[in-house]
């Protein structure tokens, strides 16, 4: 049995390069002496909350440079930090950041490795979705792995944690299906039957979405549960508890309508009263949880991080593009992503029913994907599939289901040519993966024929 440093050995120079691990072997012996060289030359300042939960977190990292199971929170509210000229001389230098990133990105990779003995739950995929999103490193390509088309591939079944997933998804600008907005707004219109951290998570969703131009209009669906969030503030300030209160701080600060409803200051007032002498918030999940409050550089503002691409709330979908300020990554990684590629339906042997589609999605866009994006612009393309260990086979299409008494089945081509049914593609050219693991690069057709073999 290898050891866990073994492992993690191993890992690290899987992902990047033997020359790396030894640098960063090095490195972590000279962390001592670095560390106490930083600590003298640094001038604690303790006389605000803030400054105080910023240095309590930043000596809680460990010798691996990262917090254990709450190193994608901590990395995200020190990301976000970085913004504030008034905190980030406190935060780590870059070569430690660019550690504890990879640091973050060795857990998401061991996560990975580990599914089938320990099953990641949703909530957790979703915390280390956003927090690559905040270190600017793209989610669905995670080293040949989509991790949004898997947090998508499974709808969690608690409200608060769909809406995690949820937001999620929509800061690493991935399409949001109308069925989920759908489900968003049934837990935003029945509030008051909701928990405060789920009606708060909902509003962060809501309000990430309505960012995208084509659901503009879902602005005005935050009003009325920002109020009915904003009314169960406490007469001591807070919302409940310390989480609670500041997940609900992150979803309101910045709705003007609400203003009148509750009162930031004594929201922020019950936060700090309740920290401890050493500066912590109890632990570093929950301080770095309320370090985004008191910033108000809530979870919402991931999605406006400046990665070196444009806006997202510009151009519709503009997709994250590898690009890192610690250029982790090297060659194309920084060229656009969004290409446009053809999605075609046949039914029958002889096709008597040909739709197609063109779609502009992300490289490397999983195809399973692709078929949802097509599902909501048109009900021809609409879907069944079962999910399997291996991922979703699909078995009805366009209101046809595979018959396997009558031999008739859905076959998946990829074509390097647009598909013309008078010269139908042969069998070599079907996909050889599945709908999950495929994908989509420029220049692709993708054909879903239903024949009789």
């Amino acid at each position: 049995m290898w050891s866990f440093t073994l492992l993690l050995s191993a890992v690290i120079i899987a992902i990047y390069g033997e020359s790396t691990f030894i640098q960063t072997t090095n490195f972590s012996k000279a962390r001592n002496d670095y560390t106490m060289t930083s600590a003298t030359s640094q001038v604690p300042e303790s006389d605000n909350s803030l400054n105080k939960a910023v240095l309590w977190l930043i000596g809680q990292r460990e010798s691996n440079w990262g917090w254990r199971n709450d190193t994608p929170k901590v990395l995200i509210a020190l990301q976000l930090l970085q913004a504030d000229p008034e905190v980030a001389h406190l935060l780590p230098n870059n070569y430690e950041m660019q550690l504890s990133a990879k640091q973050l990105e060795i857990e998401t990779v061991i996560l990975l490795w580990r599914h089938h003995e320990v099953p990641i739950i949703p909530p957790q995929l979703a915390q280390y979705t956003l927090a690559l999103n905040a270190i600017c490193q793209d989610p669905r390509q995670f080293h040949g792995h989509d991790l949004i088309g898997t947090l998508l591939h499974h709808e969690p079944v608690l409200d608060l944690d769909f809406a995690y997933a949820t937001l999620a998804a929509c800061t690493s600008n991935a399409h949001v299906r109308k069925k989920q907005i759908r489900r968003l707004l049934d837990i935003a219109n029945s509030a008051r039957d909701h928990n405060i951290d789920t009606v708060a998570m909902v509003i962060l969703a809501l309000k990430c979405i309505s960012k995208d131009h084509r659901h503009r209009n879902l602005q005005h669906s935050v009003r009325r549960p920002s109020i009915n969030l904003a009314r169960e503030q406490q007469q001591d300030g807070g919302f409940g508890n310390l989480f609670n209160t500041a997940l609900a701080v992150q979803a309101l600060f910045d709705i003007n309508d609400v203003h009148a409803h509750w009162n930031e200051t004594a929201a922020k007032m019950y936060i700090e009263s309740r920290q401890d002498p050493d500066g912590a918030f109890t632990d570093p999940g929950l301080t770095a949880d309320i370090i985004l409050a008191l910033q108000n550089r809530g979870l919402g503002t991931i999605r406006s991080l400046d990665c070196g691409r444009a806006s997202p709330d510009i151009d519709n979908h503009v997709e994250l593009d590898g690009l890192t300020q610690y250029h982790f990554y090297h060659g194309n990684d920084s060229e656009p992503r969004n290409i446009s590629i053809s999605y075609t339906l046949w039914v029958g042997t002889n096709i008597t029913e040909n739709y197609t589609l063109t779609i502009v999605a992300p490289r490397n866009t999983s195809f399973y994907n692709i078929m949802q994006m097509a599902m909501d612009m048109d009900s021809h393309f609409t879907f069944e599939a079962s999910e399997w260990p291996n991922g979703h086979y699909v078995h009805t299409l366009a209101g046809y289901k595979e018959e396997p008494m009558g031999y008739h089945y859905w076959l998946l081509y990829r074509l390097p040519e647009f598909p013309d049914p008078m010269t139908p593609p042969a069998n070599q050219l079907v996909a050889p993966v599945g709908v999950d693991d495929l994908l989509i690069e420029e220049g692709d057709h993708y054909l879903f024929w239903y024949k009789k073999l």
